[in-house]
């Protein structure tokens, strides 16, 4: 009896101790592969924004351009690039009659009396340099004399260099015109004062240059001014507008003289866009 009741408690203590050790041994068990972690996505900062492209603006005299006006009225400013060089013209028409010249009947190879060729002159029929009317003489036909070829360009007679013809070989920088019942007042950045007439009233003699009254008419849109030049000869003097409204263009036509061909002077005034 007893020694079956220590069979049963070996038995029962072997059975216990059979339980627990699975546990134990599951308790300690070495760990199995680990699942594998996310990657680590390290995100880098977000590039610079690049800088800013300029953007190309009009430039500045297209940005305000004026509106065209639909007369002349108003305030307009020299356009050099586009306009003759007056001065140019006048002395090119000078050398052009100082040629024509020295080929008439007094000039320094003409056939007259008096010219280069003919008995008073220095030519093969004519008396030599050194007398008096050989070809510098007093009726010579050389440059020195009164009956000879045409005198320089840059003289007294030179149209270039008159006072009365200032300001048509050389503009003004800035015009501004005041359209009235048949009249039309101009004036310029020279403190000139220019009133043109169109109803055929009796003109003012003026005092001095800076005011002038002058006979004028309308050709359309143009207006249309002559005059007599102190030189001689008739000026005529046209502004007329451009087809676009922006331009106002001046010509001026002087007729041919004694010491110059006739001459045809362009000048180009453009809208001013700070005096409207």
């Amino acid at each position: 009896m007893n020694k079956l009741n220590s069979t049963a408690f070996y038995c029962g203590f072997l059975f216990a101790l059979c339980a627990c050790v699975p546990n134990q041994l599951h308790a300690q068990a070495a760990p199995g592969p680990l699942a594998p972690k996310e990657p680590t996505q390290t995100r880098s900062a977000p590039p610079p924004d690049p800088a800013p492209r300029a953007i190309p603006t009009e430039p500045e005299a297209a940005r305000e351009k004026p509106a065209p006006r639909h007369n002349i009225s108003g305030s307009w400013k020299l356009n050099r690039d586009a306009s003759d060089d007056g001065r140019s013209k006048i002395e090119q028409a000078q050398r052009i009659d100082r040629g024509n010249q020295g080929n008439g009947p007094m000039g320094p190879g003409g056939n007259g009396p008096m010219g280069g060729n003919g008995p008073y002159g220095g030519g093969p029929m004519g008396r030599g340099y050194p007398y008096p009317g050989g070809g510098n003489g007093p009726y010579g036909g050389g440059p020195n004399g009164p009956n000879g070829g045409n005198r320089g360009i840059y003289d007294e007679d030179s149209d270039a260099r008159s006072p009365a013809m200032r300001e048509y070989v050389y503009p003004a920088t800035e015009i501004t015109f005041l359209l009235q019942n048949s009249e039309v007042d101009l004036t310029d950045d020279a403190a000139r004062k220019r009133v043109f007439f169109t109803d055929g009233r009796k003109l003012q003699k003026s005092k001095d240059d800076n005011y002038r009254e002058i006979a004028a008419h309308w050709e359309g849109t143009r207006l249309v001014a002559e005059e007599n030049v102190p030189q001689g000869g008739k000026l005529r003097r046209t502004f007329d507008l451009s087809a676009d409204g922006r331009q106002v263009d001046e010509y001026i036509n002087l007729e041919s003289t004694r010491n110059r061909s006739s001459v045809s002077i362009h000048y180009a005034y453009d809208i001013d866009p700070n005096r409207q």
